[in-house]
């Protein structure tokens, strides 16, 4: 009994039906996947963002109060009272004496502060400011080094939304286009077919 065209079109039909379902349930599942896979890149992302607001908050008050104590020093005077305090703890004082400006100066002499540094304080003292020597060294690399993790990280999450676009927007199109092609080859060798069962 031959086939009619009506049976090779309901063939046609239900396989493209079933190429159709196929495409939809691989375009989902991948769907699926990419939105588990985001929601625990966002969640990171999001996280690390936090901690970055909060160290930028609490450098920002320590920068603006060591700004506001630099600002009120205007004086020799104030300099050498308040320079004890930012020096780093040594084992004995270091003292300040500053001059009798009561007294008169010989022309062309400006008065002189002098401090006395006790010899236990003088190695102490040498390795703090090497350490801030190498901590504003290391300062300036890590500058330079967020400037760039930050373009990256940008870059980043543009080739990150562009891949989000392009999965919602073509991942069942591709797929279903690539079923049409086979349905296409497939609806061609059944009227190929039913052509030659007719003759």
């Amino acid at each position: 009994m031959k086939p009619s065209l009506h049976i090779v079109a309901i063939i046609a039909a239900a396989i493209a039906l079933a190429l159709v379902t196929d495409a939809w349930h691989s375009a989902r599942h991948d769907s699926q996947q990419l939105a588990a896979t985001l929601a625990a890149q966002n969640n990171s992302i999001r996280q690390a963002a936090d901690r970055e607001t909060q160290r930028d908050s609490q450098l920002k008050t320590a920068l603006a109060a060591m700004q506001a104590q630099k600002l009120a020093i205007r004086t020799s005077q104030q300099a050498s009272k308040e320079l004890p305090t930012v020096l780093p703890q040594l084992p004995l004082p270091v003292t300040i004496h500053d001059p009798d400006l009561s007294a008169p100066l010989a022309p062309g002499e400006t008065p002189s502060t002098t401090i006395s540094i006790p010899q236990p304080d003088l190695v102490p003292l040498y390795d703090d400011l090497q350490d801030c020597r190498e901590n504003k060294a290391q300062s300036d690399a890590l500058q330079k080094d967020l400037a760039d993790e930050k373009m990256r990280s940008a870059e980043l999450l543009h080739e990150r939304n562009a891949a989000i676009a392009t999965a919602h927007g073509g991942t069942f199109l591709v797929r279903l286009k690539r079923s049409a092609k086979w349905f296409g080859i497939g609806a061609v060798a059944g009227v190929a077919l039913a052509a030659a069962v007719r003759h």
